[in-house]
Order: C-alpha cells, then sequence, then structure tokens
C-alpha cells in the first residue's frame, strides 16, 4: 500500500486512452445537440435559403470550440492523495480543486464499456453520501491502478473508523475486512430462466406503439398498393384484418421476447455479489462492465420478489436501496440483482443486518375493508359504467363486461391474503403482492420520519395509513386501526430516538 501513496502521491495525468472518452463523449453530446439545426440546414439548402448556411457556420464554429474545449480538459486534469483526502485539480478557464476525506468517501465503483475494455483501462466513480451524482470520476485509468487506488482508499477510511472506535487495531484487521466470498454468481443458464421470467408487456407496448404508429402513417400508400397490385384480392384481405392483428401480436411478442432475453444477458453477464466486513460488491455486464461497492451502513432497505414464471424456478429478485439525494443517480440508490435463489437472499440480509432480528416478527394483517374499497372503485363500478355503455352500443354484447367483476374480486382476494406487515424490536417486514410475491424490509433506526394519513372514509372507520420516511424513499401501510397505528408511530420513533448507531 506504500508504493500506492507514493505513485499517487503527485499530481498525475489519467490515461491517454482518456482523450478517446472524451471525444466519444463530445461526439454524442453534439449529435444530441445539434441534430434540429443539422436537419434545418438540410431543408433550408432544398429551399435556397442562405439564412441556412449562416446558421451552419455558427454550429460548426460552436462544435468547434467545444472540441478543442473538450480536449484541452485531458490536460488541465490531475488527482492526487494529499493527507488522507482525494484530490481532483481540473479546469480550463476556471480551475476548481475538490478535496474529498476518506472518512467522507462511501463506495467506489468501476465501470468498462467496450473502448475501456479494447484498452485495459477503467472509469473510476467516487461517491459521497447523499450526492446526486458522483463526486469525482476519472474517465480513465488503467484498471490495476484503479483496484489497488480503491482498495487503498477503502482500507484508509476503514482503519481511522477502526482506530477510533478501538486502540488496539492492527494492519491484520484491516486486512480481514477486504478478505471476499463470492455468495452469488449467475451463468448462462440462470441469465436465460431470468430473462424468460422478464415482464415483457412493456417491451410488447413499445414496440406495438412503433408499428401501428408507422402502419398509420403509410395506411393511405398501402391502400394504394393494394389496390393497385392486388385488386381482385383487396376484399378478402381487408375483410380478414383480423389475422393481421393477430400476426403482429405474434412477432412483437417474439421480438419483445428476444428483446428482454438479449438485454438481460448483456447487461448481467457474469454477474457475481460479493461480501465482505463493510457490506457487498456487484460485478456484472459483457460489453458495459461496472463494478459497484454497496456500503451496508448506507442501506436503507432490502426487498426480493418473485412473479409466476420466476416463481416455477424458485428464484427471486433483489433490490438494494441505498441512502441519497432526491434526484441521485440510480445507479448508486438502487442496485437490482435480477436473479438469486432463496438461500443466497438470506445470505444478502444477513450481511447488512443483524442476523438474530432477521427471523420472522410477529405478523399484522391490514383491515378487509381495503379489500372492499379496492374491489368497488376498482371493480364494480368501472364494470358496471362500462356494461351500461356498451349495453347501449352493442345490445347483449355489452354484457361481457361484467366478467370484469369477479377478475377484480380474484385480483383484490389475492392481493389482501398477502397484505400484512411483520414486526419485532429491530425490524419491519412489509409484504404484498398479487400474483407474486413482493417483501422489503428496513430497520427501524434508520427511519427519517412516521407520518399517520387518514382519508375521510379511514376517518368515518377509524383506520389510518402508516407511511414510513427513509432516505431511499417512503414505505407505506395502509388501513390498519387508528390505535395501532399510532402505537406503531410511538414504537418507532422511541426505536429512532434512542438507539446510538450511526448510519451516515
Amino acid at each position: 500500500m506504500e508504493q500506492i501513496s507514493s505513485k499517487f502521491s503527485q499530481p498525475s495525468r489519467q490515461s491517454r486512452v482518456a482523450i478517446a472518452i472524451i471525444l466519444i463523449k463530445f461526439i454524442r453530446f453534439t449529435i444530441r445537440t445539434f441534430w434540429p439545426i443539422a436537419l434545418s440546414i438540410f431543408i433550408g439548402r432544398k429551399s435556397g435559403s442562405s439564412f441556412q448556411d449562416i446558421i451552419g457556420y455558427v454550429a460548426l464554429g460552436l462544435a468547434a470550440f467545444n472540441l478543442i474545449g473538450s480536449v484541452l480538459t485531458y490536460f488541465r486534469f490531475y488527482f492526487h492523495i494529499e493527507d488522507g483526502a482525494f484530490v481532483i485539480d481540473k479546469g480550463v478557464l476556471k480551475r476548481s480543486k475538490t478535496n474529498i476525506p476518506f472518512e467522507r468517501i462511501q463506495t467506489i465503483n468501476l465501470q468498462q464499456n467496450i473502448v475501456h475494455q479494447i484498452f485495459g483501462v477503467v472509469s473510476l466513480e467516487i461517491d459521497t453520501a447523499g450526492a446526486k451524482k458522483s463526486e469525482m470520476t476519472i474517465d480513465a485509468l488503467k484498471k490495476e491502478d484503479a483496484e489497488a487506488l480503491r482498495q487503498y482508499i477503502l482500507e484508509e477510511k476503514d482503519q481511522l473508523s477502526e482506530v477510533a472506535a478501538t486502540p488496539d487495531f492492527t494492519e491484520q484487521a484491516v486486512q480481514e475486512s477486504f478478505e471476499e466470498d463470492v455468495i452469488l454468481k449467475l451463468d448462462i443458464g440462470d441469465l436465460i430462466k431470468i430473462g424468460v421470467s422478464q415482464n415483457h408487456l412493456r417491451s410488447m407496448a413499445i414496440l406495438f406503439a412503433f408499428v401501428f404508429s408507422t402502419l398509420n402513417e403509410v395506411t393511405d400508400s398501402v391502400s394504394d398498393m393494394v389496390e393497385e397490385q392486388l385488386s381482385g384480392y383487396q376484399e378478402a384481405i381487408l375483410s380478414n384484418g383480423w389475422v393481421v392483428f393477430a400476426g403482429s401480436v405474434v412477432i412483437v411478442g417474439i421480438i419483445s421476447f428476444i428483446y428482454s432475453l438479449v438485454n438481460t444477458v448483456l447487461k448481467n453477464f457474469d454477474l457475481k455479489l460479493t461480501t465482505r466486513k463493510g457490506g457487498l460488491r456487484v460485478i456484472r455486464g459483457l460489453l458495459n462492465k461496472e463494478e459497484i461497492s454497496i456500503n451496508k451502513s448506507k442501506v436503507q432497505n432490502i426487498s426480493w420478489s418473485d412473479n409466476p414464471l420466476r416463481r416455477a424456478f424458485k428464484m427471486y429478485t433483489i433490490q438494494i436501496e441505498q441512502a441519497s439525494s432526491a434526484q441521485a443517480d440510480q445507479l448508486k440508490s438502487k442496485i437490482k440483482i435480477p436473479g438469486s435463489y432463496m438461500q443466497q437472499v438470506r445470505q444478502v440480509l444477513e450481511v447488512v443486518f443483524p442476523k438474530e432480528f432477521i427471523a420472522e416478527g410477529e405478523k399484522h394483517k391490514v383491515s378487509i375493508l381495503l379489500k372492499y374499497r379496492i374491489f368497488v372503485f376498482s371493480g364494480m363500478l368501472p364494470a358496471l359504467v362500462a356494461t351500461s355503455v356498451a349495453f347501449y352500443l352493442l345490445g347483449n354484447n355489452g354484457l361481457w363486461f361484467l366478467v370484469w367483476i369477479p377478475i377484480i374480486w380474484l385480483t383484490t382476494s389475492l392481493y389482501y391474503k398477502k397484505r400484512s406487515f411483520e414486526l419485532n424490536d429491530e425490524m419491519l417486514t412489509n409484504n404484498r403482492g398479487t400474483f407474486g410475491n413482493y417483501h422489503e424490509i428496513f430497520q427501524l433506526y434508520k427511519v427519517q420520519a412516521v407520518s399517520i394519513k387518514q382519508s375521510w372514509y379511514q376517518r368515518r372507520k377509524n383506520l389510518a395509513s402508516v407511511v414510513f420516511h427513509t432516505a431511499a424513499g417512503s414505505l407505506r401501510i395502509p388501513f390498519i386501526p387508528l390505535q395501532q397505528a399510532e402505537e406503531l408511530e410511538n414504537f418507532v420513533l422511541y426505536k429512532v430516538e434512542t438507539d446510538r448507531r450511526k448510519w451516515m
């Protein structure tokens, strides 16, 4: 570690590959910013407008100025380690110097896109608590240097905190804290299961919107072609429009399935979840590799869920939510592991939370009035209104809308059966789901605020909903007796006020 300290004690530049990374960023920014101007110039030339030439020259001048500035940022960017802090000095016309003490650093993440992988470099991102984006980013650094630098900073950070807590802290304890164990690894078979069990409806909706908007634009041309070339078959083709629709559904479904499968494999290729004393680390990706560190003290809640297909494979999706600002980068605030088994879910929980409190607590159900209210407003009333309108327009065929009533009754019954929460002295688990199962768990002492809310209907029935506000978002327990809600609020606030542990 002394070698790393001495190597980065003097201001250093990034790898020269950073120039290529900067240029790629510049090209992306230019295309995203100036494509409307380029389109305007093209149309203007077609119409013979000279004003478009002036716009073009101005745009080229701005692009050239930005290009020169982008390249100069490489030569004016330096970083080094100084007195237990990481320092970056950068800027072309306006210089800035950022100094972050090691103890403020929460996580250090590494990323590799295709260019990074070709040249054996990585992008290093340093994150501090609550920052909207990464506090510091080095676009290109040799992989071995980046990994050694990360380990050095985190070891120094841990040593500072441990020395403050235990005076007899030793170097051996530091090394032991960085020993990593693999608790989860996804192979190709697991990724295929995950891809097959993904929710394909979103992809289908996007593709349907594209296909049918395109068909809508070319409807006239298609009609003319049919009339000219296939006039003898026009009536038969148009009268079987449902066949075309069914075929489109099948094709879009197949494309959506392939897209979800390929995207899952590319994003989560060779995914590994490792654990060490300070928390967890996720490594994944084929074309764009990323390493995300998870500081267990920052974790606010952990959720695991399934759906009917994923349940057939006995797999769960894990989501780990960390403390962050309201507009924080999703990369560092919510980490999703798309596939795991129950044993691995338990291992993750045991790394982050005290083992003795992970066992199930006392289970509480919500009021059955929630089930009836959802059924009335989401099932019965919409079905009766739709049936009345359809009956007026379609006659007896409109009565088919009444089928919606038993469907909603079934789904609300399944939802109510799973809607509950479990409580012990340390943690609260929130359970819900309809066809799938969703569980989320958090530690009481990390709650920032508790609020009790009542609608006019809840006030009449002496019910309330409790909302727990954490640094990663809010969690709601709806429709419980008002007295129970107040007792729950008082209990959680007591735990928050009397607990002396620090998590930020």
